[in-house]
């Protein structure tokens, strides 16, 4: 891959580690055995490292200027057992019978090359960066990694996310606000054969709000979900009992209540209608973030990017990650692409051309 300016990443190293770490096991909550080999390879590159309460692998290196926070998650979707990564015509899949993984390993395999770079280049007394690297755990399952992560241990103000798919040239510098909903509905069991006038179907209340709300993309800002539904014992009887989980997103916290209100509004008058009673819990994941374009990280990515030859493109997603949770306790980060396309699927992919890209633009900007 020719660049306008020469590059310290070593593309078949990049390569050999992505699948290294593609081969050990590593769903959300159980993902000691790559935080371990993980934590090897960092102590051996000169890191400092710790693992804290919450199984995130934390590591320091000492160098020059202000430190930078570079940040991945090491847990995977299901299916995610036995990957088998292949490689053809630079493109880097599963089998077909897992998902590949590339969401996140691809954003660690680009850190650790990161700093291979680094590491080679104090040996060879130049000068390289100061970096805090945090590997986290369960991101997949609600980002309980981050958010059990204790910032203080971190030096670094500022820093970058490596957990988007997309375009080269994103930034992804505003996050949206997530609510997750709960709600029960209580309806009245009966002999659905022999005496079903007496029952309330708490099913058909459910089906019949669901049918009523807005879901999906709502505007530009904003989605909305209905993802989980338990109900009902058997045929022959007229359930009383369902339990709905959903979810409400929204770059824009006015839009984000007017939505979750909208759900709870089609529940109440779907159960007024057949005299049902409801139960209905929010609760907030996780907080919106917007980065402004003079920001520090900002500004240094973007010049980058332009050496390379690529123009800037800063953009929201109504996607959430670990950068949701390091603006809100005032590390100002960003999130930018490694090229995984179609995540959290069996037709997973990646280009290794695209992460080499990644890995490129983040050295020269570090400076290595």
């Amino acid at each position: 891959m020719a660049h306008p300016y020469p590059t310290s990443v070593h593309p078949d190293r990049l390569l050999d580690t992505l699948l290294a770490l593609l081969r050990i096991d590593s769903p959300s909550g159980e993902e000691a055995a790559v935080m371990e080999e993980l934590r090897r390879r960092l102590q051996a590159l000169g890191l400092e490292t710790e693992m804290d309460s919450v199984g995130n692998l934390i590591g320091r290196r000492e160098g020059a200027g202000e430190p930078i926070l570079l940040c991945a998650h090491v847990d995977h979707v299901e299916p995610c057992r036995g990957i088998r990564p292949m490689v053809q015509d630079g493109l880097v899949r599963s089998d077909g019978t897992t998902i590949l993984g590339a969401d996140d390993t691809s954003g660690v395999a680009i850190i650790l090359e990161l700093l291979e770079i680094a590491h080679e280049r104090a040996r060879q007394g130049q000068e390289a960066p100061a970096l805090d690297v945090v590997f986290t755990v369960s991101e997949e399952t609600g980002l309980k990694g981050s958010k059990g992560l204790d910032i203080s241990r971190l030096r670094a103000r500022h820093g970058i996310v490596l957990d988007m798919g997309g375009p080269r040239g994103y930034i992804t510098v505003q996050g949206p606000s997530h609510d997750h909903l709960e709600i029960v509905i209580h309806g009245k069991k009966s002999h659905a054969a022999c005496a079903p006038e007496e029952g309330v179907n708490a099913i058909r209340v459910a089906a019949e709000a669901i049918a009523a709300m807005p879901l999906g993309r709502i505007d530009e800002a904003t989605t909305a979900n209905i993802g989980v539904i338990h109900g009902g014992t058997a045929t022959n009887v007229v359930p009383d009992r369902v339990e709905l989980k959903g979810e409400a997103r929204s770059l824009e916290e006015e839009r984000l209540r007017r939505q979750v209100a909208t759900m709870l509004r089609c529940l109440e008058e779907a159960a007024g209608r057949h005299g049902a009673r409801l139960e209905f819990h929010v609760e907030r994941k996780y907080d919106a973030f917007r980065v402004p374009e003079d920001a520090p990280i900002v500004q240094m990515l973007c010049r980058s990017l332009r050496d390379f030859g690529v123009e800037p493109t800063l953009i929201p997603t109504v996607g959430g990650s670990d950068s949701n949770i390091f603006n809100a306790r005032g590390v100002q980060t960003v999130n930018i692409s490694t090229g995984m396309e179609h995540v959290h699927s069996t037709e997973e992919y990646i280009a290794l051309d695209d992460m080499v890209f990644c890995a490129s633009v983040l050295a020269h900007m570090l400076g290595i």
